[in-house]
């Protein structure tokens, strides 16, 4: 009987402007792919980001034309489209960005193609084409790809998703073949973009805190919403850099921060200071940035009584995730626990509270010590984020202010 032969996947070679493109199907990949020979003699190999082979032979001759220009002529991209800018923008700056940045540059690409179509001109950007996008976004006609969107998003979203084109557009001035840049300017640059007038930053109060902590074992009866929660209200870091501490991060011993602190060519001093510490690795960090913290006394009760019942060490994660604890315990779950909680203390659900309410409350307790230890403590690198985002007017102080002679 004779053996069937390997199924031939799909290809096509194009040229265009000059420049040869070969388009290709992997069996690895559910994306059309593409190969060209760059001008040192790399072979150039991308994923057009769609399995659509239509829209891959668009993108592909796109690419193509604005290498042949920049190749060619040596001079900046004139008419650069709007998909173009898309395709080169994933293409060029896609690779080095984290996985959450990408979708979220993809979903924002996606909605200005979307509305301004393929061809539109980023140079003919204007305060009328922004002001017909945040119109075209508000009245809910332009919707994200984003299962969690809703209809009509808040000023808030809008102000994020024009900033992050703003982001890309000044990539295309920067990037630059043979000395010339994608785009001669930023069109968005001084447009107003709408700012969100009255923002919802809710702060878990202390009430709710211990509230949430009465009925923290019936959430979660392994004990890790429990200690979430001591350790969100106690440190004020995100959730997410709280979800992926691994066990070696809790340094409970003087000699264990010492070695930690030397491991990672940090200040050792501070374990003089600081005999219980937690480290915060930069890659679960929103900015980046490995951070040492002192263990507050109020978290280490707790945190000790979980690592008896959960017994762990080196790299294995703090919190591991219910069904595979090679993988730590994500937000979506964390968010569900606390949903959870709320409904078991009776507590009304905050709009836009969530986790990072006890993120803003710690900022809001302390905000009467030294800003720099704040920032440091909770770990903060830029004050206006600290002072006009997290730290918010409480009603004892706002009284005493008007109570004043």
């Amino acid at each position: 009987m004779m053996s069937k032969k390997p199924k031939k996947h799909w290809s096509k070679n194009l040229e265009e402007a000059g420049v040869r493109i070969r388009l290709y199907e992997r069996p690895t990949s559910s994306d059309v792919w593409y190969s060209t020979i760059a001008e040192d003699g790399r072979k150039v190999r991308r994923s057009l980001e769609t399995g659509d082979r239509t829209l891959a032979e668009s993108r592909a001759r796109a690419i193509a034309q604005e290498l042949a220009k920049l190749r060619y002529t040596g001079g900046p991209t004139t008419g650069l489209t709007m998909d173009r800018l898309r395709a080169l923008y994933l293409h060029h700056r896609g690779p080095l960005l984290t996985k959450v940045r990408k979708r979220h540059m993809k979903l924002v690409l996606g909605l200005v193609v979307e509305h301004f179509r393929p061809e539109y001109l980023v140079d003919d950007f204007s305060q009328h084409a922004l002001d017909s996008y945040v119109s075209a976004r508000q009245r809910g006609t332009l919707r994200s790809a984003d299962w969690r969107a809703s209809k009509a998003p808040a000023a808030g979203t809008i102000r994020n998703e024009l900033h992050s084109f703003s982001v890309i557009c000044n990539w295309a001035t920067e990037f630059k073949v043979r000395r010339r840049p994608l785009l001669a300017r930023n069109p968005v640059r001084r447009l107003k973009i709408p700012q969100e007038l009255n923002p919802r930053r809710p702060l878990v109060t202390e009430a709710r805190y211990k509230a949430l902590l009465s009925v923290a074992d019936q959430a979660d009866a392994e004990g890790r919403l429990r200690v979430l929660l001591t350790l969100a209200w106690e440190t004020g870091r995100r959730i997410n850099a709280i979800l992926h501490l691994r066990a070696s991060d809790v340094l409970l011993t003087e000699d264990q921060v010492l070695r930690t602190l030397a491991e990672e060519g940090q200040d050792e001093s501070l374990a003089d200071y600081w005999p219980r510490a937690i480290r915060w690795r930069a890659e679960f960090d929103k900015c980046k940035y490995l951070d040492f913290s002192p263990l507050p006394e109020g978290a280490r009760v707790p945190l000790e009584a979980y690592l008896r019942r959960h017994p762990v060490v080196g790299e294995a994660w703090l919190f591991p995730a219910n069904r595979d604890p090679s993988r730590a315990l994500d937000k979506l779950m964390a968010g569900y626990y606390l949903l959870r909680a709320e409904k078991l203390a009776g507590l009304p659900h905050q709009k836009r509270g969530g986790w990072h309410g006890f993120r803003r409350a710690w900022a809001t307790r302390r905000k009467a010590l030294p800003v720099q230890d704040v920032m440091r403590a909770g770990g903060w690198r830029d004050v206006k984020a600290l002072q006009t985002a997290y730290q918010s007017a409480d009603p004892e102080t706002v009284r005493r202010v008007l109570d004043m002679a």
